[in-house]
């Protein structure tokens, strides 16, 4: 059927665009620039005043297959083929994205305390799918009579923006940190409930779908029938600053110098939530359809045409509603450990965790820094994943008189293929310091 093109046309999209997570295991080692109070407020930069100039932070979150898994060159061209990736495919598959640009940002040390403050837009994207709906995509529902097949996807595209003030203070050998953010959504679509349940009778090969899901949007998907849906991608960008899809964001961290030597530190990121009120639909669906198939013979001599199709594109059908929802921001959690053995090698361990409305996930990571020259430092280590996955994260800071310019990695194999792995991650950035 037509339908299942689509929605594998859909996902693969998704995969694309959501290619984008930042987790930053190595930012916690570069203890002299303004960009890692991002995952700790905490955190005190080097300089008395700073201004950070954009840059941008992109990775990516997979626990199923990745796009070079379903990839097929031929004849030149590649291909999506999902069949291909179907070893791959787990019983709950995961796909969690961001794209952080950092516009602007400034830092103020006073004594004791430092302030900061800035803009970032952030961009959101994740599903989880289970092993039965991309059976259903690949090879369609004929393989799987008798059966019932759980198909509901979650579904998570956001985007906002943000505008926050932060401040520290160092109290003997511990600093506290917290940061408020001023959230303006900029569009959405989220789901609340995601039960989809395909039946295909072994006897008659009846399809009934039993449905309770419920998908949020605001304006960006117009759902007509599953052959007529649209969404507007363009409707992402830069846009709705300082609308009425309006929230707050609190971060919270501490960094402890247990001794000289050793620091220990933790933050929490992001608890809040966006409440969303413009061009809101709501599409429910919490019905059984059953679609019984035609009888042939009613259609010879008849002047009206077989609507096989519609019938069954109609078979997950949608109430449509307008009332307001909210969306937690997905809150991220850092601990970190930091041993100096000299006045140039720094030993650290981390833990990263993050959970949103689609998936929950963990990474581990051993790190180390290296001070080349007081220009010049570097840093490499090896990490684990939820998804089993191995991970080597590196960053490189350049300090050229008041310039700094960073560049991290949580992969340093993958982070500039999309295709190669499953978590591939990127930061890069400049700051001026006086």
């Amino acid at each position: 059927m037509q339908i299942y093109n689509k929605i594998a046309i859909i996902i693969s999209m998704m995969t694309i665009a959501m290619s984008c997570y930042a987790q930053d295991l190595s930012i916690h080692m570069m203890d002299s620039i303004y960009a890692r109070t991002s995952v700790n407020p905490a955190y005190r930069f080097a300089d008395k005043f700073v201004i950070s100039l954009p840059g941008i932070s992109i990775g990516s979150y997979t626990n199923g297959i990745n796009i070079g898994d379903i990839l097929v060159e031929n004849g030149g061209v590649d291909e999506y083929r999902l069949k291909e990736g179907i070893d791959n495919v787990n019983d709950l598959n995961y796909i969690t994205g961001e794209v952080n640009v950092h516009l602007l940002g400034v830092g103020l040390t006073v004594g004791k305390w430092q302030f900061s403050a800035g803009y970032d837009w952030h961009f959101v994207g994740g599903s989880n799918y289970t092993k039965d709906l991309y059976k259903l995509l690949a090879n369609g529902n004929a393989p799987y009579i008798g059966e019932t097949l759980d198909v509901g996807p979650d579904l998570l595209l956001q985007g906002y923006h943000d505008l926050y003030l932060g401040t520290s203070y160092k109290m003997n050998n511990v600093t506290i940190g917290a940061r408020v953010k001023l959230l303006s959504g900029v569009n959405d679509i989220s789901t609340e409930r995601s039960s989809i349940k395909l039946t295909t009778d072994e006897e008659i090969y009846q399809l009934t779908i039993d449905s309770d899901y419920v998908m949020n949007t605001t304006g960006v998907v117009d759902y007509d029938g599953l052959n007529n849906v649209d969404v507007d991608g363009d409707s992402y960008g830069f846009k709705n600053f300082m609308g009425p899809n309006t929230g707050i964001g609190i971060d919270l961290g501490i960094d402890w110098a247990v001794s000289d030597r050793l620091n220990i530190s933790a933050s929490i990121l992001d608890l809040g939530s966006i409440e969303w009120s413009e061009d809101v639909v709501n599409y429910t669906s919490k019905k059984m359809n059953t679609f019984e198939g035609v009888d042939i013979l009613d259609y010879i001599d008849d002047d009206n045409e077989v609507v096989l199709e519609d019938s069954l594109y109609n078979l997950l059908d949608f109430d449509e509603s307008n009332n307001s929802y909210s969306t937690s921001l997905g809150t991220k959690i850092h601990v970190n450990a930091r041993y100096r053995m000299n006045s140039k090698l720094t030993l650290g361990a981390n833990y990263y965790r993050a959970s949103n409305a689609v998936n929950d996930r963990y990474l581990l990571a051993a790190n180390a820094q290296y001070k080349a020259w007081t220009w010049f430092s570097i840093g490499g280590g090896l990490a684990n994943t939820s998804n089993s996955s191995v991970l080597i994260p590196f960053n490189t800071i350049f300090h050229l008189g008041p310039v700094s310019a960073y560049l991290s990695s949580d992969n340093l194999l993958s982070a500039f293929s999309i295709k190669s792995g499953k978590v591939s991650q990127l930061r890069l950035g400049i700051e001026l310091g006086f």
